[in-house]
């Protein structure tokens, strides 16, 4: 995704597109920022000291990013795991989203994914997607309204090899 950006404007980093498209919000009158080090200050304070509005050219390009990164998560879980409160199987559903949305974007390139290994600790620990009594308290509390238990039988298909 960076390279798309670096092809624009090559001296901008990551953070310095971020805070610039935050600033060119209407109605924006602080943006805020964390940073690491000095470095990082620096950083932002030169995208900043003069301040340009983004172009109609950055706002396409943010838009073309933001729909690459869309196309390629298979289930649009924001990890905020309001869903695992009342679980009463302990499920750790964001992680398995997370999990799974990794492992759909490996496939097209490789024969094995590191997800399956990760999955199989995880549910070690705590409940599996197969675990999932189907009570629905988890869709209850999605922002996302997503459909949670369909989607815990896929990621139980795809890692426990469970239908």
């Amino acid at each position: 995704m960076e390279t798309l950006f670096r092809a624009c404007h090559p001296d901008l980093s990551a953070a310095s597109w971020a805070i610039r498209f935050a600033a060119s919000q209407d109605n924006v009158m602080l943006v805020l920022s964390g940073m690491s080090d000095l470095e990082q200050v620096r950083d932002n304070l030169s995208c900043m000291e003069h301040f340009t509005p983004f172009t109609q050219e950055e706002y396409s390009l943010v838009q073309k990013a933001a729909d690459l990164i869309n196309s390629s998560i298979t289930i649009p879980c924001t990890g905020c795991a309001y869903c695992i409160h009342n679980c009463p199987e302990t499920i750790p559903i964001p992680k398995y989203f997370t999990l799974y949305n990794a492992d759909m974007r490996e496939l097209s390139t490789k024969a094995w994914t590191a997800q399956t290994m990760l999955y199989s600790h995880f549910s070690e620990q705590s409940g599996k997607a197969s675990d999932c009594i189907g009570c629905g308290q988890c869709e209850k509390m999605c922002p996302q309204h997503l459909p949670i238990r369909e989607w815990l039988k896929k990621v139980a298909a795809r890692f426990e090899g469970t239908l």
